[in-house]
């Protein structure tokens, strides 16, 4: 059954489709009396169906059986600390992390990001990745939205941060002495967050600051990933690890 994101409460029913939902159910031809499901974005699902014939200027909606369902959620929050790579790259990253259950996105703006963003391109971008985050849920079939952020500088999330003591916090280099797989057979099942360095990897500097942080280096084996496939390869090891594949 086509899954779709509508926003809101519901409190009122029934409800007038937003235009991104109009155009969805165009583009998807969903037809009067032919159910589909809706969510949205907190863990609230229902069956939904047009209940009149649509106009250009509004489709209205009737919701039945709604309920809370968050069974696609990971019982473990994974926050995903990724170094800011190519558009490309970047959007491709985002749209396979929501499909393997990431809880949270950080873009991070590194020493040796090929793309700067200023304020006005940082918001931009943001509004342009949550549209992926989106996207990717009705894709995928999750209830709720992972949370993903502006564009931020290492330096300043790295100040940000509180202690890092209820969670595994890993970084991933290619010349860190502990695996991944091992780190994580030691530690089943916790909140975890991992970062990612950009195409260039971590500045000396950089590592240094992270590992003073708290955070504990990790590899992935012997050959060097992309920036865009290290943390999707390393959140499919977790979920392999820890049961959820």
């Amino acid at each position: 059954m086509s899954h779709f994101y509508l926003p809101g409460n519901w409190s009122e029913n029934p409800i007038i489709a937003p235009i991104e939902l109009r155009h969805h159910l165009r583009v998807r031809r969903v037809r009067v009396n032919q159910e589909f499901q809706v969510f949205n974005g907190h863990g609230k699902i229902a069956q939904a169906q047009i209940i009149q014939e649509p106009t250009d200027k509004q489709t209205l909606l009737s919701l039945s059986h709604i309920q809370d369902d968050t069974s696609l959620e990971s019982p473990y929050p994974i926050v995903l600390l990724q170094g800011l790579a190519a558009n490309e790259k970047m959007d491709w990253m985002i749209e396979k992390a929501v499909e393997l259950g990431v809880h949270h996105i950080v873009p991070l703006q590194m020493d040796r990001s090929i793309v700067r963003l200023d304020d006005k391109k940082a918001e931009k971008k943001l509004a342009h990745w949550q549209q992926i985050v989106i996207s990717s849920c009705e894709q995928c079939g999750r209830s709720v939205l992972p949370r993903i952020e502006a564009a931020q500088s290492l330096h300043q999330y790295l100040q940000n941060i509180s202690a890092l003591d209820d969670q595994l916090a890993l970084y991933l280099s290619p010349t860190a002495d502990l695996k991944l797989v091992s780190v994580l057979k030691r530690a089943p099942g916790q909140n975890l967050m991992f970062m990612v360095g950009p195409e260039g990897g971590f500045s000396p500097e950089e590592n240094l600051a992270i590992a003073a942080k708290g955070f504990t280096g990790v590899n992935l084996g012997k050959r060097v990933l992309r920036t865009e496939t290290a943390g999707i390869v390393a959140m499919s090891a977790v979920h392999s690890v820890w049961g959820q594949f």
